[in-house]
């Protein structure tokens, strides 16, 4: 039988996710990963794999800055449970603008993610993905970013 409840409340813990990594909210980062959260992000024109709550931290601290803006949508996800532990596949349309770069990245992926429930909370053991489709490209003089989601 299906864990509806644990389903919906794996959903509301990548959102939150999601959410945290496009604003650098580590706060809300660092009490939704394990202490032994294990990353790993592969596409065509990058490749990171970070093992620990601490490097993980620095990894999105570093990755999503003033600078560095991005939204992330997850989206119909294939969630199994088993008892206090989860896998997920989830479908991911991103779009990443690197000021520093003066470059604009759009693509999808597979997240992989694997989860644990640790004293009644689920959280992320592991999570990462592999790229489907991306192109970058270099920002438009004509773009104009009106809004920031970090501060």
């Amino acid at each position: 039988m299906l864990d509806l409840e644990a389903i919906e409340l794996i959903k509301q813990l990548k959102a939150r996710y999601f959410r945290a990594i496009d604003t650098c909210n580590i706060e809300l980062l660092q009490g939704m990963l394990t202490e032994d959260i294990a990353l790993s992000f592969k596409s065509p024109a990058y490749q990171f794999h970070v093992n620990g709550l601490g490097d993980a931290l620095d990894f999105y601290r570093t990755s999503f800055t003033k600078t560095r803006l991005a939204t992330h949508n997850g989206h119909t996800p294939e969630i199994e449970v088993d008892g206090d532990q989860a896998k997920a596949l989830w479908y991911l349309s991103y779009v990443f603008i690197n000021l520093e770069e003066n470059t604009h990245m759009h693509g999808s992926a597979i997240y992989q993610d694997r989860y644990v429930k640790r004293e009644g909370r689920w959280m992320i053991a592991e999570t990462g993905y592999e790229t489907l489709l991306e192109t970058i490209q270099p920002l438009s003089a004509q773009l104009q970013i009106t809004s920031k989601p970090i501060n």
